[in-house]
């Protein structure tokens, strides 16, 4: 999967459009003056990638533009998302519109309608890019609550505005935030593939499994309660069911066996036909009791319906899946420019057929089914394990109301005093069942004393797959790896301290160098080169990493005016982006900085695009290669000028 950006476009409040274009797999590079609307950019991708808030600069910008749009690959297809300017003096706005297809012509204004919201774009892009169910549970002695990372944070490694670009005491995007911190330190182990994807499935499985385990152990201790008085006491139970006509008198039981048949034949007394009486508890009890064996059946039945459709669920993604993977793989339509020609044969048609572009979109239509026929899968099997959590529940409730059945039994003088037959012969059932429930033959004490064996091993062994220590190597691990990746470039920068190993601190959300006294922190390092170097090398290093393993990560960095820290200020805010202003001599470490750029993404074609807004602009061939457009100055800019004047 890769995530990139085809275009920025822009509704003025009469419909017209301007689009600006940028290339995927490339360096695209929008150089000129102050003021033009540069740094407007950022908050304009990321409004359109579903933050609700508008922090889109207030003045031109907010009041000639109508509508925002942005324009992304993702793999063969192509995702428009426009949302409008906040009415009035909003501060927010959440409506949006979505388009999904293999090839998109930009709608004109007049087509745009709210079709969708900033929660349903954030899902979807959240699926598209492959961040699967996931949950960041903190440690046991600390209170926040669990994270589960979606689309919204990997916004922390895209975006690098001005103020955040060479800043020595923030590294990553919104780091300063309230609560932003603690999201980046608490995502970015699964962003890293330190977190395995089947997180969320184990735990389900875990707290499943340790549910059954506590009841087959609370079954075994029971029935080990009533060893050593079993025979006698079902013997007793025998005669008090002939005592109340559960069983006829005359019934002499051969064996052990056939006495354990005759009381469970007696356990098919209908409790319905007792006669309530008021404040009776046991007739509650009992009335509970048949409220939760119903509950039971219910459940079951629903989870033995819903198996059977997750089997034909499963069946169907597979069938179709197939089916749509061969007409994909062998490329079987090829685009003809004459509707009345076949795109198979090429013979001619009487009848106008569906065009190539159609058949073609029908395809990404059945893509975008089979998508949702695997989230509806995902979903059900959570749904089938919330429904045997429920029935965990009823069994486990369904025993405590036959101990409370027998424990009340204790409390009275003498069944004789019980004269209503109804009520005494119910007091017998919950006596006969809460035996019969508890009672387990060696044989049947022997499979479950294995399988409480079996449940524990695998406890065990999930609880290792998802144990804290873990999952904290792994990402020492990975950050060792990426740490050598920064600190070759470190050097290929020529920063501060380079000649010492350079890392990413997530701890403390910083860029270390290790030096032999002591580690020296990125905000220690001396000149605002060095904090531009340890951003760039930090962020770069991340991407590099996250694409080579195939992270969930959109595969583009916008960084904003990152040679400002080449020059005065007063110099570079007079920068106007003409190709004369910056002499050889000062051009060396900015040069140096974008062949960086563009060494890391002609490394990463076609997988990785950074955008960049600057003042600057150089003669080197690659550089003007990669620009956008020319330099916004005399006029030219994010807004046109005839937008002003409407």
């Amino acid at each position: 999967m890769t995530m990139q950006i085809n275009e920025i476009i822009l509704y003025s409040n009469q419909g017209n459009i301007r689009t600006i274009p940028f290339k995927v797999g490339k360096v695209n590079i929008i150089t000129g003056k102050s003021g033009t609307g540069k740094s407007a950019i950022i908050p304009i991708i990321d409004y359109c990638l579903g933050k609700s808030e508008f922090s889109i600069p207030d003045g031109v910008i907010r009041n000639s533009v109508a509508w925002f749009a942005i324009k992304l690959s993702i793999n063969n297809s192509e995702v428009f998302i426009a949302k409008p300017t906040p009415k009035g003096n909003a501060a927010s706005q959440s409506g949006a519109y979505i388009k999904i297809a293999t090839k998109i012509n930009t709608p004109k204004i007049d087509n745009l309608t709210i079709n969708s919201n900033d929660d349903a774009i954030n899902e979807y892009l959240s699926r598209v890019v492959g961040i699967s169910p996931n949950l960041n549970d903190p440690p046991d002695n600390q209170t926040r609550n669990s994270l589960e990372a979606n689309f919204k944070h990997t916004k922390f490694f895209l975006f690098q505005k001005q103020s955040l670009v060479a800043n020595e005491q923030v590294l990553f995007h919104r780091q300063i935030e309230a609560f932003m911190p603690q999201a980046i330190k608490d995502t970015i182990p699964y962003f890293l593939g330190a977190v395995r994807d089947d997180t969320l499935k184990l735990k389900n499985d875990l707290r499943t499994i340790k549910r059954k385990l506590k009841a087959l152990q609370r079954k075994i201790s029971e029935s080990e309660k009533l060893s050593g008085k079993g025979i006698t006491q079902l013997s007793g139970l025998l005669e008090e069911a002939k005592a109340v006509n559960l069983v006829d008198n005359n019934i002499i039981p051969a064996t052990n066996n056939e006495m354990l048949n005759i009381l469970k034949d007696a356990l098919l007394w209908d409790p319905t036909s007792l006669t309530y009486t008021e404040n009776n508890r046991s007739n509650e009890l009992f009335e509970e009791r048949r409220q939760l064996l119903k509950d039971l059946k219910d459940i079951s039945e629903q989870i033995k319906q819903l198996n059977s459709y997750e089997k034909i669920i499963g069946s169907y993604s597979e069938e179709v899946g197939s089916q749509f993977s061969r007409l994909e793989s062998i490329g079987l339509y090829n685009e003809a420019e004459n509707d009345h020609i076949c795109p198979l044969c090429s013979s001619n048609l009487i009848n106008v057929q569906p065009t190539v572009k159609e058949i073609i979109n029908s395809m990404a239509e059945l893509s975008n089914d089979l998508f949702t026929v695997s989230t509806e899968k995902a979903n059900l099997n959570d749904h089938i394990n919330k429904l045997n959590e429920i029935l965990t529940d009823i069994k486990e409730e369904l025993l405590e109301k036959n101990l409370k059945i027998e424990m009340l039994s204790k409390h009275q003088d003498s069944i004789d005093h019980i004269k209503d037959a109804n009520n005494r012969k119910a007091l017998v059932v919950g006596r006969i069942s809460l035996f019969l429930e508890n009672m387990i033959s060696e044989d049947e004490l022997a499979l479950e004393k294995k399988e409480i064996a079996e449940l524990k091993s695998k406890i065990a062994e999930i609880e290792k797959k998802l144990s804290r220590e873990n999952t904290e190597e792994l990402v020492d691990s990975i950050l060792n790896i990426i740490g050598i990746q920064m600190t070759k470039w470190a050097n290929y920068l020529q920063l501060e301290h380079s000649c010492f190993p350079y890392r990413l601190d997530l701890k403390n959300l910083t860029v270390v160098a290790d030096s032999e006294e002591r580690p020296i922190p990125m905000h220690r390092m001396g000149s605002g080169e060095n904090w531009l170097g340890c951003h760039l090398i930090a962020l770069l290093a991340l991407h590099k990493f996250f694409i080579k393993k195939a992270r969930p990560i959109p595969g583009f960095l916008v960084l904003d005016q990152p040679t400002q820290v080449y020059f005065p200020p007063e110099i570079y805010e007079g920068l106007e982006g003409d190709i004369n202003e910056i002499t050889d001599e000062d051009s060396i470490a900015v040069k140096r900085m974008y062949d960086l750029l563009f060494k890391v993404c002609e490394e990463l074609y076609p997988n990785f695009q950074i955008i960049v807004f600057d003042h600057a602009n150089l003669k080197d061939s690659k550089f003007q290669s990669s620009l956008v457009e020319e330099p916004w100055r005399n006029g030219k800019a994010l807004i046109p000028n005839s937008w002003l004047n409407l």
